[in-house]
């Protein structure tokens, strides 16, 4: 699967050979599996956060088929900065999202 994604949404290009990759997410389960994902977070230079990645058909990356059923799938997709926290509360170390995002002691 292509690992490098370019795609212009809204007039902004989002490309993650330029992107720094915060973190990934990989599902436990094999490649061949219908739910395999590999996901990962990505900052624009400009600050913008974008997802990118691959996966079966059932995963996030799913699209439809021409016979209305999922087939596996790729892409890249704009989020905006509560959503790229998440993603990244989620999957990186606590480093990590104190390096890319605001946060205040309990």
């Amino acid at each position: 699967m292509n690992e490098t994604f370019i795609k212009i949404v809204d007039g902004l290009r989002y490309n993650t050979e330029t992107a720094t990759k915060i973190c990934t997410f990989e599902s436990d389960v094999g490649s061949s599996d219908f739910k395999f994902e590999r996901t990962a977070l990505f900052r624009t230079p400009k600050g913008r956060f974008f997802l990118a990645g691959y996966g079966g058909a059932l995963s996030h990356w799913s699209v439809l088929s021409e016979c209305n059923g999922q087939i596996g799938g790729e892409g890249l997709t704009p989020i905006d900065t509560e959503a790229a926290r998440s993603f990244a509360e989620l999957h990186a170390d606590a480093d990590t999202v104190a390096e890319f995002f605001e946060f205040e002691d309990a």
